[in-house]
């Protein structure tokens, strides 16, 4: 009776039973296998790609070189999947072009491959699933179904892509007019920044760009009028992201309380008056 409901429901929603005795894999599971083998050849041919690109403006990319080959391959799957160590990085107009070109190729195709690979998980699910009640059926799509489907697919794509266009647009801008980059670096330091391909970039930037009296009154630490070297250092290392807010202030704390005649340095004398005190105690 519960096998009779089930599949008066499963007519219902548009599935044509075709030979109730023999049990034919959905069209669907067919199609992502098709669809993943396309991908493993796509996957292929970009790093292929990628690999002969690289190694020929090799001495266009910065950093420690081994082998030619082994170099290009790493540096387009560190590209591909944006992990950024910072090891190596374009250092060239041409260099830099084809690693945005390439981190957001990567991207794209590394997202299409895992959604391939999750569709044809839960679509095995689903067939273990259907054996296991024993409905031993095949069912056509559901047309309307797929198109609405298909239709709401190509509204998000468009919807994430004005959005990410418009993003990288009003961040090249703000970076070319306002921290006085040139277009073309400011519109890789937005796609090292979306992609998170690295923040080689943004370190050089931080430490070339003109500093301003805005800059000078943030990195007076102690509001003396005055930024010392090592207020300098601290309030560079901060832009960049190498220390945060919290980390400066406990090792602030930390020589605050090591110079207990509040002379602003520590000596020799501020130990011995810690140890004497602590040996009173």
């Amino acid at each position: 009776m519960a096998d009779h409901d089930t599949k008066d429901a499963l007519l219902k929603k548009g599935k044509v039973c075709k030979d109730p005795s023999v049990f034919y894999p959905p069209p669907s599971i067919s199609n992502t296998q098709v669809s993943l083998k396309q991908m493993s050849v796509i996957l292929a041919a970009y790093l292929t790609m990628g690999t002969v690109c690289f190694s020929l403006i090799q001495d266009q990319i910065s950093g420690e070189k081994t082998n030619k080959i082994l170099d290009a391959i790493y540096f387009c799957v560190i590209t591909m999947t944006a992990a950024g160590y910072g090891d190596v990085g374009p250092e060239t107009r041409l260099a830099k072009s084809l690693a945005c070109i390439f981190v957001f190729t990567g991207l794209a195709l590394g997202g299409l491959v895992l959604s391939k690979a999750a569709d044809y998980i839960v679509e095995r699910q689903e067939m273990l699933l259907v054996k296991a009640i024993h409905m031993h059926e095949t069912y056509g799509p559901n047309d309307k179904l797929k198109e609405a489907a298909t239709n709401k697919a190509k509204y998000k794509f468009l919807t994430v892509l004005t959005l990410i266009l418009f993003l990288m647009t009003l961040g090249t801008l703000f970076l070319a007019l306002v921290e006085k980059l040139s277009y073309f670096e400011a519109f890789y330091c937005v796609c090292a920044t979306i992609t998170t391909l690295g923040r080689r970039v943004l370190v050089h930037w931080a430490l070339n760009r003109k500093l301003t009296i805005q800059d000078l009154e943030n990195a007076d630490l102690d509001d003396d009028k005055v930024v010392s070297a090592a207020e300098y250092i601290v309030y560079k290392l901060r832009e960049m992201g190498k220390v945060s807010n919290e980390d400066i202030a406990v090792v602030v704390e930390g020589f605050k309380n090591l110079d207990v005649d509040c002379s602003g340095t520590l000596t020799v004398n501020d130990l011995k008056i810690i140890e004497s005190f602590e040996a009173q105690c």
